[in-house]
């Protein structure tokens, strides 16, 4: 199997001071008998730290790569190091409280190899949350929410036009099947350009987009856990972070910023195109604020199947993500 061969396929996983979390999802994929190569990218301290060195002698079943960093190292830094220091043709970033399904992941590796217009593939997401419920006499029950993740194809013809389609329906592209030396250069270009970490998901996506064509397919690919010590949740009440974004001083540098590099990758010929091209990028911008900030779901056939799948027990979707969480429920620290 392709996912199996570490020339040609890696998951890569960011860490950082989450020892429970990254637990359980090197338990998960020892569970799931994953063969494939694991570079664990970590900038922890203390014993988050420690656990993350030690991860290669406590899993000797998985073939794991630690890639240290100083503490708080930035995100995509300590990425383009650890990508650039592997073989793989492709790589799976794969957060640390994430689960891959790796037939599903196999399936986009194939994709990919048969279709060399593509610089990044990807399936279908499950996002769950773990709520702990009191009952009245005492006892506790965790009951599970399912919450929509879209994850959408742009498939257009020329690289403008999937860069703007990707702004006006944004699903972010980073948790993706990509190929290593197009997430290289996205996320080289990306960090050169802006520090701000709602700009630097959507410049990257962006520059994906422009690379090649960024291909969607109907198939369970990835199960991810919203919950209170993650990334995002850490960022909501943030000026970083959408809305307060917008009210930040710095928000408009920002926006100059992302605005001034995509006007580079759509390579305007004159001052006239390079006008129609910068109210394009405004526009579009509107749309990515109105669904980033007041919550609008994206139009997507495809996707209200794949709930309603998801949302039906017996499919195969369900019996997935069942199955995924029932191993999740055995980590209470993680919920």
């Amino acid at each position: 199997m392709l996912i199996d061969d570490p020339k040609t396929f890696a998951v890569v996983i960011p860490t950082y001071e989450g020892t429970p979390f990254l637990r359980r999802t090197l338990d998960y994929l020892r569970h799931v008998s994953f063969m494939g190569e694991i570079l664990i990218a970590d900038d922890s301290s203390g014993s988050d730290r420690e656990f993350a060195l030690s991860s290669a002698d406590r899993y000797p079943e998985l073939s794991i790569q630690v890639h240290e960093y100083p503490h708080r190292t930035r995100f995509l830094d300590k990425l383009v190091e650890s990508l650039a220091k592997s073989d793989a043709r492709y790589v799976l970033l794969c957060g640390q409280d994430d689960f891959l399904v790796p037939d599903a992941v196999e399936n986009l590796l194939r994709l990919l190899e048969q279709r060399p217009e593509c610089s990044a593939a990807r399936g279908k997401v499950a996002r769950f949350r773990l709520v702990r419920q009191t009952r009245e006499d005492g006892s506790s029950k965790v009951k599970v929410e399912f919450s929509r993740h879209a994850m959408l194809a742009y498939e257009e013809g020329s690289a403008a036009d999937r860069v703007l389609s990707h702004i006006r329906s944004y699903t972010s592209t980073l948790y993706s099947v990509h190929r290593r030396e197009h997430l290289i250069e996205s996320f080289r270009r990306t960090e050169a350009s802006t520090k701000n970490v709602i700009f630097f998901q959507v410049l990257s996506s962006c520059i994906t987009a422009s690379l090649g064509k960024i291909a969607a397919t109907e198939d369970l690919f990835m199960i991810r856990q919203a919950h209170p010590r993650s990334w995002a949740a850490s960022l909501v009440n943030d000026y970083e972070h959408w809305p307060l974004l917008l009210a930040s001083p710095d928000f408009s540098r920002c926006y100059g910023e992302f605005r001034e590099v995509i006007l580079g990758l759509l390579q305007a010929s004159d001052a006239a195109e390079c006008k129609r091209l910068g109210e394009a990028i405004d526009r579009a911008f509107v749309d990515l604020v109105r669904v980033s900030c007041f919550r609008e779901n994206l139009p997507s056939a495809a996707e209200d199947a794949f709930q309603s799948r998801l949302a039906q027990p017996g499919t195969a979707a369900r019996q997935t993500a069942d199955s995924v969480l029932e191993f999740a429920f055995a980590y209470p620290d993680t919920y």
